[in-house]
């Protein structure tokens, strides 16, 4: 398959696919620190409300049932983004916001999601990053026992059509990279500014590093950060050819394999990355200091 500037930076092989970084040294001060080696949608009324969880404060809010093109419906994409396919899924809630640094420490309090040269990835508001695939499951089952409420991780199909809300292009804002900055916290020139080599976005978003939640607009089912700010893993096995064999029906992905899908993009990413059909895979026990997670309740 055919591998594009996936993220900036340096290079690491990760199963079958390559999966770049902002910086590599990103890697080395992660390794060092802790030891650890997304055509017109057919919209069908809401089937769930907006709610918030007892125990974590986590806001919720609907995404309704429908059906959409999942893949690259914009033409830039990669081999693993295509065919272009019809799914339809059942209607479903969605973290309003990326699961933050605040309500990940009700479940581990000594949690660190770490900071990158001088820059603080660890406030409460922020989204909590250094979270593997296990992380992020366990948390889920923590807070569905204690709330007494379903949550999970979103499928892959879940997590596109939500990150589209309601459109059809490269991403909801529409297909000017440059909207990003309103939209998203990827790489921009306010990054730049302190590391001269990344690849940018020629916007600035303001931020260096992970914003607090909630500062960017959201999409037109009212999520914010769907794009940009924390990569966000999904529940899906990854398969570059998937895609080919795909139910139309609540997509749910392979039934095993190596690696699993984070979505959406961080703030270490540009334009290349931050878009809403844009596939990766990581093995599950991997962490690093721009990926994240949201959570779903069916």
């Amino acid at each position: 398959m055919e591998q594009g500037d996936h993220m900036v930076g340096s290079s690491i092989g990760l199963g079958r696919r390559t999966i770049r970084f902002a910086s590599l040294l990103v890697v080395f001060i992660f390794l060092a620190v802790t030891g650890s080696t997304a055509d017109s949608v057919v919209i069908a009324a809401p089937s769930v409300t907006t709610f918030s969880d007892p125990v974590s404060g986590m806001e919720f809010v609907p995404v309704p049932a429908g059906c959409f093109r999942m893949g690259d419906t914009y033409g830039d994409g990669q081999g693993d983004e295509k065919p272009a396919h019809e799914v339809c899924l059942n209607g479903f809630s969605m973290g309003k916001y990326e699961v933050t640094n605040a309500q990940y420490r009700l479940f581990k309090p000594g949690h660190n999601s770490g900071s990158y040269e001088g820059n603080s990835l660890n406030n409460d508001n922020q989204p909590v990053t250094n979270i593997s695939w296990f992380d992020a499951v366990e948390y889920a089952k923590w807070l569905s026992y204690k709330s007494g409420r379903s949550y999970r991780l979103p499928t892959e199909a879940e997590w596109e059509y939500a990150a589209r809300g309601g459109t059809s292009g490269r991403n909801f804002w529409g297909d000017d990279p440059a909207e990003a900055c309103r939209h998203a916290n990827g790489a921009d020139l306010t990054a730049k500014r302190q590391w001269p080599d990344w690849t940018t976005t020629e916007c600035n978003d303001g931020y260096k590093v992970a914003a607090a939640v909630g500062k960017f607009h959201p999409n037109g089912y009212g999520l914010y950060d769907i794009m940009g700010n924390a990569w966000e893993w999904t529940a899906d096995w990854y398969d570059e050819e998937y895609y080919y064999n795909s139910p139309k029906d609540n997509p749910k992905g392979p039934p095993t394999g190596e690696l699993k899908i984070p979505r959406g993009g961080g703030w270490a990413n540009a334009s290349e990355c931050v878009r809403v059909s844009d596939r990766n895979g990581f093995p599950p026990e991997f962490r690093i200091l721009f990926l994240g997670f949201r959570l779903v309740s069916p």
